[in-house]
């Protein structure tokens, strides 16, 4: 996988992301730290990826563009954080939108690398988040993008 396209020119530190961290109140896998100061968002390619969706169908969507750490707009990290928190299952953090919308979650946790899902944002719960309408893709993010296609 390479950024064809990035979304800043900003360059994530430890200390912005030690910082993040503690926010979120959850640890940020290793792997995807090391994927924000090494590429800090922006757009992939390849950028295709498969999962199965609640009737066991594979489904195919891609990556419009990985979020960043940055004082920009779009594609922010923190802002992407906040708008999502009380929609998407706890313990999961928006890294990456396709070009309808969902989001590619990221589990937190305290291992060098945590679970990717897709979160289909056309079925979402009324009244709190659930996991009916989210599907994982892959283990890990590494695996995530390597898989890319």
């Amino acid at each position: 996988m390479v950024i064809t396209e990035k979304i800043t020119e900003e360059i994530v530190t430890d200390a912005e992301l030690s910082n993040f961290q503690k926010s979120l109140g959850l640890p940020i896998p290793i792997a995807y730290c090391q994927f924000l100061k090494l590429h800090n968002g922006g757009r992939p390619n390849p950028s295709s990826f498969e999962f199965k969706n609640a009737d066991g169908k594979l489904e195919r969507s891609r990556i419009h563009y990985f979020f960043g750490l940055h004082s920009g707009r779009v594609g922010n990290l923190r802002s992407q954080f906040e708008t999502y928190h009380d929609r998407i299952p706890l313990g999961l953090l928006p890294v990456a939108t396709d070009p309808f919308g969902n989001l590619i979650l990221l589990k937190l946790i305290a291992k060098p690398d945590g679970p990717v899902f897709f979160w289909d944002h056309e079925n979402e719960g009324e009244d709190e988040p659930t996991w009916e309408n989210v599907f994982q893709i892959n283990p890990s993010f590494e695996d995530f993008t390597k898989s890319l296609a």
